[in-house]
């Protein structure tokens, strides 16, 4: 459930290192065998009611868990009835944030900077049958839908700062994607639109926050959860006469 706590970019949530440690006996294996049967091959994955084909560069929602954990939130929210409403599911990977909201009756534009990601939202989006409702677009952030305001708008961006070396680093490392994506947020939101940002404790969270604050939009703590040796949190936007 939302708890809409004011987040402070000086106090974000940190994993003690005993249970990073007792977390990690249990994930080396795992990780071991996804490395070998899951990883940088083409798989399907179920998510949120939706089935999902991930092609080997692009980032899988539910080995890496953030993409999983974020359509699981959006499922269950209380979103108002999408019918006549505009959404963007911007670094859209596999598309399925884009998928729970078309079956929530939005218009979606899906955007992604991988050509390979695109080539997978438009095949899972004929996949289940939401071909009608999600637009594909090829692209950096807003630049391809500028000039367009949206009643609900989901990221979950490069956690890590720094230069990608191939398609699938750009889904999990840039440079300054915190600060360009604040700075175009606030123009492509309608005057009671929100937006929901996710990020791991093991990126720069505080750098995110700091950039999301600088907008002037009101930022809420929208969901949260600790998985052992990281913790994800959700946090939504709105403009400061939203309700």
């Amino acid at each position: 459930m939302p708890n809409f706590a004011a987040p402070d970019p000086n106090n974000t949530p940190r994993v003690n290192p005993l249970v990073n440690f007792l977390s990690l006996l249990w994930l080396i294996p795992k990780r071991e065998y996804l490395r070998r049967f899951r990883f940088n091959r083409t798989v399907r994955e179920k998510v949120a009611g939706n089935e999902i084909v991930v092609l080997p560069e692009v980032f899988n929602p539910v080995i890496f868990r953030t993409g999983k954990y974020f359509a699981d939130i959006l499922n269950a929210a209380e979103l108002p009835d999408g019918h006549g409403r505009r959404a963007l599911d911007l670094g859209s990977g596999t598309g399925v944030l884009g998928f729970v909201m078309a079956r929530r009756g939005f218009q979606v534009d899906a955007v992604d900077i991988n050509p390979e990601a695109i080539r997978c939202i438009g095949m899972n989006a004929e996949l289940n049958q939401l071909d009608d409702s999600i637009d594909v677009h090829f692209g950096d952030l807003f630049e391809p839908v500028a000039g367009t305001r949206y009643d609900l708008i989901t990221f979950s961006p490069p956690s890590f700062r720094g230069e990608p070396k191939s398609k699938f680093e750009l889904s999990w490392r840039a440079v300054d994607v915190f600060e360009r994506f604040a700075s175009a947020l606030p123009g492509a939101l309608k005057s009671d639109g929100a937006a929901l940002v996710l990020q791991t404790s093991h990126g720069d969270e505080p750098g995110l926050l700091k950039a999301l604050i600088d907008t002037g939009l009101k930022v809420e703590v929208y969901a949260r959860k600790h998985f052992g040796v990281e913790i994800f949190s959700i946090y939504r936007l709105r403009h400061p006469q939203s309700s």
